[in-house]
């Protein structure tokens, strides 16, 4: 684990944390591809998912409703970006949360509040 990341975690009760489901449905997707290329990584992979990842974010995984929609498409429309990654912005704006990510490049644009604690 990056020792950055490992410090930062530390720190952090488990319940201040936040998803999308539109992060869970991308988690899906990458393990359903991994199911279907390779059943022994895949399986793993499902567990993983299924009994770490819901489990300690049962409760605080946040929907995507109409008013996520029109946030998303108001990201969305000026400056066409990764569909995902606009539902991802409009999930933290609307809820005026801190987006967590190493991928800080792809959600500049959006005025979402940005950390990545790789850095």
């Amino acid at each position: 684990m990056n020792p950055a990341f490992k410090a930062w975690l530390a720190g952090k009760g488990q319940n201040v944390f936040y998803t999308s489901a539109v992060v869970i449905m991308e988690l899906e997707r990458g393990v359903l591809g991994m199911e279907r290329k390779d059943k022994t990584q895949g399986a793993v992979l499902r567990r993983w998912l299924d009994e770490v990842v819901k489990p300690a974010f049962s409760g605080r995984i946040l929907p995507i409703d109409a008013d996520t929609a029109a946030i998303c498409t108001a990201l969305h429309i000026p400056d066409k970006s990764p569909e995902n990654d606009a539902w991802i912005a409009a999930t933290a704006k609307q809820h005026r949360l801190i987006l967590v990510t190493r991928n800080t490049a792809d959600f500049e644009r959006t005025g979402v509040r940005l950390f990545n604690p790789f850095a």
